[in-house]
C-alpha cells in the first residue's frame, strides 16, 4: 500500500497516497486505546485537530470534505478502572501534506 503508516504495539494508523481519509486500528481487545489525531490542508477548515478513536479489537476512519489530511499522530492509552481512557502519549507527527 502506497501511503503513510505508523504503529506502536497493537496499535497502528495509515493515510492512503491520495490523503483523502485516516484510518485508525487496534489489532488487540484489552486495556490498551489507540486513536488518531489530525489535520487537513484547508485553511478555510482550520479548527482544533481531528480525532478518530479506535475501537477495542477494531478500524475506525473518518475524512475530510473540505480538504486533505496535512499531519496526523498516533497517540496510545490505557482503559482506567472507570473505563475511561487515559492518554500516555503520542508518536511523532507525520507530514504527508508538507509543513
Amino acid at each position: 500500500m502506497s501511503g503513510w503508516r505508523d504503529s506502536y504495539a497493537d496499535g497502528s494508523v495509515t493515510v492512503p497516497a491520495d490523503r483523502s481519509s485516516i484510518r485508525v486500528c487496534d489489532g488487540k481487545d484489552d486495556s490498551r486505546a489507540y486513536k488518531a489525531v489530525w489535520h487537513n490542508d484547508n485553511p478555510v477548515d482550520a479548527r482544533k485537530a481531528f480525532e478518530v478513536w479506535a475501537p477495542q479489537g477494531g478500524c475506525a476512519a473518518d475524512d475530510s470534505f473540505w480538504g486533505s489530511a496535512k499531519v496526523f499522530k498516533l497517540c496510545y492509552g490505557h482503559l482506567g478502572a472507570n473505563k475511561l481512557v487515559a492518554w500516555d502519549g503520542c508518536k511523532a507527527s507525520i507530514w504527508p501534506g508538507g509543513h
